[in-house]
């Protein structure tokens, strides 16, 4: 009885980090629900089908395998620093972001027996390159951490414009998930600069994240806006909390 209930779950288990590698390898239209299945030795070529419904069902599945664990570790980080009384500070905030993000390349690195990294590359190709996102990514429990995140940022940065937030948000998310994208590339293909290593690029990629939320509204910046009709006055709401109540 309990192999017959957990074959099916290895089975999806299989097809998921199966097609997460081909999909960083190759990205996700390049690679055919066929071709997964029989990477990860289906002989029914429709397992995916069955599992998954679609592709991007399938793609879905990718980022809740990974990000479900990343999204426990961000709640436990986000309690941590509101027992320390630094919850509302930017650069823990930052941590809490940028550290699990890297857990796994920060594995692989330390250890080579470690399995090899592939989610930040699937990120990176499917959300940024073919612009595929999971199917309601407000709404999946997987993303509460990021939800209850952003409204602290926001509130980080309150002095700023709420576009120019809005922006610097998004080159943070940007910033974090290419430069690990391209450092989980560079050790699978054994590519890294001699003696570069993870843990130094995580702590700088933290000081540049700080740096890129926190700096000033340049003059120039703020003539724009002003000539947009957009004074630094304007404020958007907040984003809601997940969980039902708002960051003081």
């Amino acid at each position: 009885m309990d192999e017959a209930r957990t074959a099916p779950a290895a089975t999806r288990i299989r097809l998921i980090e199966t097609a997460e590698r081909l999909f960083a390898e190759r990205g996700v239209h390049a690679v055919s629900l066929r071709e997964i299945a029989a990477a990860a030795g289906q002989r029914n070529t429709s397992a995916v089908a069955y599992h998954f419904g679609d592709k991007r069902g399938l793609v879905t599945a990718v980022y809740a395998h990974r990000l479900g664990p990343t999204n426990e570790g961000q709640l436990r980080r986000i309690a941590a620093l509101d027992e320390q009384g630094v919850g509302k500070e930017l650069r823990p905030l930052v941590e809490v972001f940028v550290h699990p993000m890297a857990e796994r390349i920060t594995r692989a690195a330390a250890d080579p027996d470690a399995p090899p990294s592939y989610f930040l590359r699937f990120v990176a190709q499917a959300l940024y390159v073919e612009g595929i996102a999971p199917y309601d990514l407000a709404a999946e429990t997987w993303t509460r951490a990021l939800h209850r995140l952003r409204p602290r940022i926001d509130a980080c940065l309150a002095e700023l414009p709420a576009p120019v937030r809005a922006d610097r948000w998004r080159v943070f998310v940007g910033l974090t998930l290419h430069t690990l994208a391209d450092h989980e590339r560079a050790l699978q293909s054994g590519s890294a600069a001699p003696g570069r290593r993870t843990d130094l690029l995580v702590a700088n990629l933290v000081d540049a994240a700080v740096a890129v939320l926190g700096a000033p509204l340049s003059p120039a910046t703020g003539a724009l806006l002003a000539g947009q009709g957009d004074a630094g006055a304007v404020r958007e709401p907040r984003p809601p909390d997940p969980g039902g109540t708002a960051d003081d």
